[in-house]
């Protein structure tokens, strides 16, 4: 979650949507802009700001698991804020997903937006508000329509998210590992049960209107 003041806007950012690159262009042009928590769903807005213009970063479901699968698998600590991830967490991810990607998605449990630390200790940085497992999550429960007007970028065209902020994005933190499993009939029923949001959500740079019960 990048909260801007020098443009009143609050971005929120599901893990594997592009949101390193992003983050250090925002605060290369906003020197205000902070990072209060890495991928803060929406209710987590600190109290005060949730009125500001609200993005969210999207990106096609199945895109976004493989993206996951193969960080996860191959993940490289960096030098940058919240880059230097402990061994005993690498281990864990590359345990998960020690297994066919269509297995991973079916069963893992990891929750991987996960503040507790190896030794117990709480990293807040990395706190969210649902605890549920990353191949589980739909980019809904970040984007959350139904508390007002959110602005939903697909990540093939985040350049218009980039023009309007008025910043250069130069790619980084991408996965190393390049698998692209097959997106078969097991896969895509599970994409059609767990992120039916996701999958219908427009691939345009759009205004999603207030839903109302």
């Amino acid at each position: 979650m990048l909260i801007v003041p020098e443009i009143q806007s609050v971005i929120i950012q599901p893990p594997r949507t592009g949101s390193t690159a992003l983050r250090d262009a925002v605060q290369a042009t906003y020197p205000k802009a902070i990072t209060l928590y890495r991928h803060m769903e929406r209710p987590g807005i600190p109290a005060g700001y949730e009125n500001w213009d609200v993005y969210c970063l999207i990106r096609d479901p199945f895109d976004r698991m493989v993206s996951i699968y193969n960080y996860m698998t191959d993940f490289r600590p960096t030098s940058k804020p919240g880059g230097g991830a402990s061994a005993a967490w690498i281990e864990r991810l590359r345990n998960d997903t020690d297994r066919p990607f269509a297995d991973w998605l079916a069963d893992s449990l990891e929750v991987f937006t996960d503040p507790i630390n190896y030794d117990g200790t709480f990293l807040p940085y990395y706190n969210v508000m649902e605890k549920t497992p990353i191949a589980r999550k739909s980019q809904y429960r970040w984007a959350r329509p139904d508390l007002g007007p959110v602005t939903l970028i697909d990540i093939k065209e985040a350049v218009h998210l980039y023009e309007r902020l008025g910043v250069k994005v130069q790619k980084t933190n991408a996965s190393v590992r390049q698998t692209r499993p097959e997106q078969c009939d097991k896969v895509q029923s599970i994409l059609e049960d767990r992120f039916q949001w996701d999958l219908k959500a427009a691939t345009k740079f759009h205004i999603e209107e207030r839903e109302y019960a």
